[in-house]
């Protein structure tokens, strides 16, 4: 396989990103998340740039535009020069929505059950294998079902509680691992695109479920240095071996 070759990065326009925007802005003004990947690339501003990882730009686009100004220059930023150059392989891409499908479940739901007092239930999660591929939900859909319906035992609907509960249960970070992997998870079939909603939904009923008996906020600030380790992760993720031939040593 033949692989792309890095694009130079230009200190200079790094530098002039000072501040995040939330959303778009082609007319001027400041940029988001993946236009000053582009900027800095050398790219046409785009928020939609050549040189980055489209799982990874679909997880930073919706996870930067959720998040306060302050947090968003904080966690997003420094990430901006690791993004240039991400673009893989389809095998890539497909493994880096797995592995987002992997943190919402093992690591993202668990901490909202715990947080609930539903430790079993969290633990079941946490404990699961490694998802390797979107199609792997499919052997979790039981688990994921009863999940959902444990955590919501002590709420009639999430549409009852407050902002602050929903807010808080579809975080940044959930949302924008909702996003990456909605569309693979649909494309694999209606009982994969179950488990998925499973899983998300089970993580905002058990929000719900722990509001007024714990403070939300520890939580989901723990989450966000969860998800910057994800991103972390998928940027540095090696290409697949191709088939038919052996891993490199």
């Amino acid at each position: 396989m033949v692989r792309i070759e890095k694009p130079a990065i230009d200190p200079d326009r790094f530098a002039q990103v000072t501040t995040l925007a939330a959303g778009a802005h082609p007319q001027g003004g400041a940029l988001c998340a993946m236009e000053a990947v582009a900027f800095i690339a050398g790219e046409p501003v785009s928020d939609h740039p050549a040189c980055a990882s489209p799982s990874i730009a679909a997880f930073i686009r919706s996870w930067s535009d959720g998040l306060p100004q302050t947090e968003r220059d904080a966690l997003i930023r420094p990430l901006l020069p690791l993004l240039v150059g991400t673009r893989g392989s389809e095998a890539l891409e497909r493994q880096r929505v797995a592995r987002v499908a992997d943190w919402l479940v093992r690591t993202h739901v668990p901490a909202w059950f715990h947080l609930a007092k539903l430790i079993v239930e969290g633990d079941e999660l946490a404990d699961l294998p490694a998802l390797q591929d979107v199609a792997d939900l499919a052997a979790l859909c039981d688990h994921l079902k009863r999940a959902r319906k444990r955590a919501a035992v002590a709420n009639l609907t999430l549409r009852q509680t407050g902002p602050e509960v929903r807010g808080a249960a579809w975080d940044a970070a959930h949302r924008a691992a909702w996003v990456t992997v909605r569309d693979p998870l649909e494309a694999a079939g209606p009982r994969i695109l179950a488990a998925g909603w499973d899983a998300a939904y089970a993580s905002a009923y058990a929000a719900a479920r722990a509001y007024g008996k714990a403070p939300l906020e520890p939580t989901r600030r723990a989450l966000q240095k969860t998800a910057l380790a994800l991103v972390e992760d998928l940027i540095v993720m090696p290409e697949p071996p191709s088939p038919g031939t052996d891993p490199a040593p």
